[in-house]
């Protein structure tokens, strides 16, 4: 979640089970990012149980710390990767090189299509009543468009925020699902009080 996710929401979700993310972009530098990867490494390390952690990454040209914080993420060997707005085939190689995961935020099926190419290991489905994002369809449509061609990881966004709503997301077909808004009133969050 852009500006609310950081290095204590994710070790505390992944201490908990759950794959704790953060965009990249919310470390305002890329030597900032850095630290934040050794610093989640290092608070995670003494706790095997932990779920993995991953970072977001916007991969649109319009992003100039993009090959920055790819070089970073590579050297600290992230174990999952989400990219948005641009699924790029070199970035899931290099993701790949240390057996890191990618999966890929699409609102279509035109770029749930591009993703596959790409060689993505998930897409998420980034469906209406996602937070901060433009999905605009529904996700009973988008779970069975991207189905139907796709085997791998589908992951399920979008105004899911308990229990049921991750069994009806399974139920629709897809394989996990996504929450974020959920956890900005967290203690753990960066969103002011």
């Amino acid at each position: 979640m852009f500006l609310v996710s950081g290095p204590d929401l994710v070790v505390e979700t992944c201490r908990s089970g759950v794959i704790g993310t953060f965009p990249a972009l919310n470390q305002r530098t890329s030597e900032g990012y850095s630290e934040w990867l050794s610093e989640i490494k290092h608070r995670l390390s003494g706790h095997a149980d932990a779920a993995p952690f991953g970072i977001n990454l916007i991969v649109h040209r319009s992003n100039p710390r993009v090959e920055a914080d790819l070089a970073i993420t590579v050297e600290h060997k992230v174990p999952l990767v989400i990219t948005s707005l641009g699924a790029v085939a070199e970035l899931v190689k290099a993701v790949h090189s240390y057996g890191g995961l990618v999966f890929h935020d699409v609102i279509n099926l035109r770029h749930a299509e591009k993703a596959a190419e790409a060689g993505v290991d998930g897409v998420i489905a980034v469906a209406a009543g996602a937070g901060g994002h433009a999905g605009t369809i529904s996700p009973f449509a988008l779970v069975a468009e991207i189905r139907r061609f796709f085997d791998k990881t589908i992951i399920l966004s979008g105004a899911i925020s308990n229990g049921a709503q991750i069994a009806a997301a399974r139920a629709m077909g897809a394989d996990l699902a996504y929450l974020g808004t959920r956890f900005i009133a967290t203690r753990e969050s960066m969103a002011a009080a």
